[in-house]
């Protein structure tokens, strides 16, 4: 096992840190409170943040030899995000108030870091507010900072929690960009943010991102890629206990989205139409609202096009006792009768590129923790003279939580709230194979091409292995124990042992030996005597 040893780094500075204690004017750097965030998993590299040093470090692990790089960011990090498809890192910085000596003046920043581009600097939006949230469209086109539902914290005074920074990431910072704004309240905040894929609206034009903001009572729909136009307020409240919009799925091709919330009768569909433009600069749509027949509450919703591409909506609704699937286009629906509580809807094979045609359906009872799961046959289902496929398959345990197995028809089942006992469901077969753990599952992760299961606990100096083709399980012998486990796109495996000097494994395959690993040590504190305060 080959070890590289940067600890004398953190020697040194610690070191330093003693000798210039008495001098009045040493930086702020080494008495500044320091938190670490990460690893985050990108394509080929695992990211840490440090609060402390203000600062990205970059593993890149597409090479034999990992590249360490370090990326100056603004001053005390607070939340940090990936983009959809792991090439950048977006970290939101709160920044400071220059006090003593040492110190700087720095508002709130956006920063979006390339994590592929190895020279190219960060580039840092400003926000105005210490957001600590972040939605990303699903094109990476952009992105809405946002509060959460926290309330303020000790570093703040005021907080406005309904407002928002829209930041187009496909243009470089401006005054106009970001575009900050305080969506109306109806006495809610926003509980969450999820951003449309780009959608044309029929009559107006190019396609365009809409932001779907959730609160209680309150659906908003923003046009973000036009974020000076006002927002749209839809009013949920029925008048009984608070509906709370928690899921939105979208369909571009019909410029809708379906909205399920708890303690709501059906699915909402939002259908955005074209809309006469009041004055220049309003908004050229309007959403047209519609609520899909489920009936009886939806506890999960998913949507899925056939092959003739007709859109289709399956919603479980544990009141009624049955599985709703609706036909988007006309809203006619044909109930399957079901006695488990379902709350959980998974689609086989996964729909990866927005291509593929699902051909199961698999339901689960996670709260109710039945100890079944169902399979629903979805090719002929929309024929109402065809037998409804719907098929039990028993199990010996309990299930708390089911995990898709990514590019597989595979379906994870965990068992026990220890993560201890797990099974493997094959969706072709729809067979069930258990899998037992000597300790805790803490952290997992799959190889990208679903091959295998990786898996770790801080109590265990090991990796454990499951290979998914013959449940064949194998494990790794690590020097010290694992903190959390990562697979990078190009199959190594990254082990972080939680050390806040940087201690990490690096596995380059599932069938390496031992003496194939490497060691890496101290890396959060490469170069930290060369850079300035």
């Amino acid at each position: 096992m080959r070890i590289t040893n940067l600890i004398v780094l953190a020697t040194l500075s610690q070191t330093a840190a003693c000798v210039w204690d008495w001098e009045d004017d040493r930086s702020i750097k080494w008495d500044r409170e320091r938190a670490i965030l990460g690893p985050v998993a990108m394509k080929t590299n695992v990211a840490y943040i440090d609060s402390g040093l203000d600062r990205v470090t970059l593993l890149d692990l597409a090479e034999d030899t990992t590249r360490i790089t370090t990326k100056s960011i603004g001053r005390r990090a607070i939340h940090a995000v990936p983009s959809n498809d792991r090439h950048k890192l977006f970290v939101i910085t709160r920044g400071e108030e220059a006090i003593h000596h040492g110190e700087i003046d720095q508002d709130p920043k956006f920063w979006v870091i390339d994590t592929e581009a190895r020279d190219a600097s960060p580039v840092a939006y400003e926000i105005g507010s210490p957001f600590d949230r972040v939605a990303v469209a699903p094109d990476n086109s952009i992105a809405i900072a946002y509060f959460s539902a926290a309330g303020p914290d000790a570093a703040g005074f005021f907080r406005n929690p309904n407002e928002l920074a829209v930041i187009d990431l496909t243009e470089p910072p401006s005054e106009s960009n970001p575009t900050l704004k305080t969506i109306r309240s109806f006495g809610s905040v926003p509980e969450g943010i999820t951003l449309s894929p780009p959608m044309t609206v029929p009559g107006t034009g190019a396609a365009r991102t809409f932001a779907f903001i959730l609160s209680s009572n309150n659906l908003t729909v923003l046009d973000a890629t036009n974020p000076d136009r006002r927002e749209i307020s839809i009013r949920l409240d029925l008048g009984g206990p608070p509906v709370v919009p928690k899921e939105v799925v979208f369909a571009p091709s019909s410029a809708s989205a379906y909205v399920r919330s708890d303690n709501a009768r059906d699915v909402l569909q939002v259908i955005l139409e074209q809309a006469e433009q009041a004055a220049p600069g309003a908004n050229d749509y309007r959403p047209v609202l519609a609520e899909l027949g489920a009936g009886g509450g939806p506890t999960d919703i998913a949507v899925y096009d056939d092959a003739t591409g007709k859109r289709f909506v399956l919603a479980a609704t544990p009141n009624t006792k049955e599985i709703v699937l609706i036909d988007a286009d006309t809203a006619q629906f044909r109930s399957v009768p079901i006695a488990d509580p379902i709350d959980r809807i998974l689609l086989f094979p996964a729909d990866v590129d927005g291509t593929g045609v699902p051909k199961k359906a698999l339901f689960a009872s996670i709260a109710a923790k039945q100890k079944r799961v169902h399979v629903l046959d979805l090719e002929h289902i929309t024929d109402p003279l065809s037998q409804v496929g719907l098929r039990p398959i028993a199990l010996d345990q309990a299930v708390r939580d089911v995990v898709p197995v990514p590019g597989r028809d595979l379906a994870m089942l965990v068992h026990d709230d220890n993560r201890t006992v797990l099974g493997l469901l094959d969706m072709d077969t729809e067979s069930t194979s258990p899998m037992l753990g000597l300790g805790k599952l803490d952290s997992y992760d799959f190889s990208p091409d679903g091959t295998h299961l990786i898996g770790a606990t801080p109590s265990i100096s090991r990796v454990g292995f499951v290979a998914l083709d013959n449940l064949h399980p194998t494990d790794f012998r690590l020097d010290d124990p694992p903190s959390r486990v990562l697979s990078t796109q190009n199959g190594k495996i990254f082990v972080d042992h939680g050390d806040p000097l940087g201690h990490a494994t690096i596995i380059p395959s599932t069938e390496a030996a031992r003496g194939d690993a490497t060691v890496l040590a101290g890396f959060l504190t490469i170069n930290l005597l060369d850079s300035e305060p």
